[in-house]
């Protein structure tokens, strides 16, 4: 009886999973456009979470702190909120089974992050204080990912794709607007120029601090994605 009690539950999990996931097409790894067309699909099942595999909501994406302490600036963001991954377009989607690993690029138009700050010290040329709350639009970004892989077998035996690492680059060349209350202690003066500034110059503000602030949401995507191939048998997925 405990037997069938645990085939029942085994099952019942396993039929949860396939019902979370969107119709995979089977693509063979050399086909990069079928591999990218399949991944579209899946984005919206993907920012939404798929908890019965252990992925985690990624639209919104909940980052507990970002620390900055960087070209004389201290920033620490607190319980920020990312939106947008949900409106992420693949630009491509290619893996080299030669050289292991896969290469991710895409673009999300646009994404927004809200939370609370405290910021200290020097941005740019200014100086700057304040701990109140942050909004950051950014119109358009461009993110390139390059995953390192093995091919492993997992608990059951199956060969599956494990992601070793990754590495990325970001471009965001439209633009991005700032708006943080309570700078300078509440002084409107001093807030009205800091913010002109910063919206007038941030370009050069993200090219300088843009990585610390995204290196978390590219590192929950990256987890994401490693933890659903950990998950598929690779016969599953691909014809290889």
């Amino acid at each position: 009886m405990s037997a069938l009690f645990n085939t029942f539950i085994l099952l019942t999990q396993i039929a949860a999973i396939l019902a979370a996931l969107p119709p995979i097409q089977k693509c063979q790894l050399s086909d990069s456009k079928c591999i990218k067309a399949s991944a579209q699909n899946a984005i919206a099942v993907f920012s939404a979470g798929v908890p019965e595999l252990g992925i985690e909501v990624l639209d919104p994406v909940r980052i507990k702190v970002i620390k900055i302490d960087l070209s004389g600036l201290k920033l620490v963001l607190r319980d920020s909120d990312a939106f947008g991954l949900k409106k992420t377009v693949i630009d491509k989607l290619s893996v080299d089974t030669g050289k292991k690993q896969i290469q991710f690029n895409f673009h999300v138009a646009p994404i927004e992050l809200k939370g609370k700050y405290k910021a200290s010290g020097m941005l740019l040329i200014l100086p700057i204080s304040g701990d109140g709350d942050i909004n950051i639009k950014i119109k358009n970004i461009e993110i390139a990912m390059t995953m390192p892989f093995e091919i492993v077998k997992n608990e059951q035996g199956n060969d599956v794709i494990e992601l070793k690492s990754y590495k990325y680059t970001f471009e965001n060349n439209e633009n991005t607007h700032f708006k943080l209350t309570n700078l300078f202690n509440g002084n409107k003066q001093l807030s009205d120029a800091m913010l002109s500034f910063m919206n007038e110059n941030w370009k050069a503000i993200s090219q300088e601090f843009g990585n610390p602030i995204i290196e978390k949401p590219i590192q929950k995507i990256y987890t994401a994605i490693k933890t659903y191939l950990r998950s598929q048998p690779i016969a599953e997925i691909t014809n290889v």
